[in-house]
């Protein structure tokens, strides 16, 4: 999720655990602390391509580091407030919980987190919820900023921060019944478009949980098709994607081929473009493939290998170019395209 909402569920939880007790103080090692886990994002800018792909959402985003971490944190927090008469087992509990709400809610989202790292690299995605999502902040953007200005002592910092805390969450339950009910529009959808798919990933588009993206996958590729929650029914357009998996062929016994076939769910299609060879992830695919444009993919990699499939090989990641004059107009059709067909 954004920074944002970490930073506002953080504070709210550090009111609720220890905001008694030392005040403002929780709220802001809270919000601080709810970032640790987000570490890998500078760490992984300083490795190299093959290396940040797996890293990333990787350690710093299981239980056993914020379980290690956090009585760390406790003892750091309890010698930096020693007179606040919480002890480091409080300090502790709250920089856990903390964490684990950082964890849990990276998880609802698409990219995934590696939650069971070392013993199991399995990616938990539910893809219910955009990684920007105004409904879910608005709850804790309403509340946070505002109890911190109500006296220590005052019993609306607590009604505040559980409300808050209490609202979001509901809404965390209500993406994955929502996704639930979408994906059986899909299947639906799909069946009267005489596609028979292997697989099906569902995942809301961005800043909403209104207009969704579906993706199947058939024997030699995938159909790409949209539902906005206000269509007259289940999607009838679908766009096709051709896998090309035999330009792929030659590399899948790289390592770090196999780490993009993990971190795609092997959702994927290649592409040869000026003498390169691209590999791109279609569970982000375009983003708004119902335009039928040349937009690029929002996560391309370039196969890099000198030497021939028989030589090292190593990947780089292409970065997204922005085009304020596309972007606005995207910004456009996709507040269109989510108020119905």
């Amino acid at each position: 999720m954004d920074t944002v909402s970490h930073l506002l569920i953080g504070g709210a939880i550090g009111q609720l655990t220890l905001g008694r007790r030392a005040g403002n103080a929780a709220v802001a090692w809270g919000a601080a602390v709810s970032l640790i886990p987000d570490i890998d994002v500078p760490i992984g800018a300083m490795m190299g391509d093959a290396a940040a792909l797996t890293f990333h959402r990787g350690i710093t985003h299981s239980l056993l580091f914020v379980t290690l971490l956090a009585p760390l944190m406790g003892w750091l927090l309890a010698r930096l407030h020693n007179g606040s008469g919480v002890g480091w087992r409080g300090w502790a509990l709250m920089a856990w919980l903390v964490l684990l709400s950082h964890l849990v809610i990276d998880a609802f989202t698409s990219y995934g987190i590696q939650l069971f790292l070392p013993f199991s690299d399995h990616a938990v995605a539910l893809a219910s919820i955009s990684v920007i999502d105004p409904l879910y902040t608005a709850a804790l953007l309403l509340t946070v900023p505002v109890f911190v200005w109500f006296r220590r002592e005052s019993r609306w910092r607590q009604i505040l921060a559980w409300v808050g805390v209490a609202v979001s969450s509901a809404y965390l339950a209500f993406t994955l019944a929502h996704k639930s009910y979408v994906t059986d529009v899909f299947e639906a959808g799909l069946a009267e478009a005489g596609i028979e798919h292997q697989r099906l990933f569902v995942k809301p588009t961005v800043f909403n949980n209104i207009l969704w993206r579906g993706i199947a996958e058939v024997e030699d590729g995938y159909w790409v098709g949209f539902h906005s929650w206000l269509d007259d029914g289940p999607p009838e357009d679908f766009v096709r994607f051709e896998r090309r998996g035999h330009l792929l062929d030659p590399y899948r016994g790289a390592a770090v081929v196999q780490d993009l076939l993990q971190v795609s769910e092997g959702y994927y299609q290649m592409a040869e473009e000026d003498g390169a060879l691209l590999f791109r992830d279609l569970r982000y695919g375009q983003a708004f493939e119902w335009l039928e444009d040349d937009r690029p993919h929002v996560f391309t990699y370039r196969i890099v290998a000198p030497d021939g499939p028989d030589g090292p090989v190593d990947i780089e990641t292409l970065s997204l170019e922005v085009e304020r004059e596309r972007d606005r107009a995207t910004a456009r059709a996709l507040w269109e395209r989510l108020q119905g067909r």
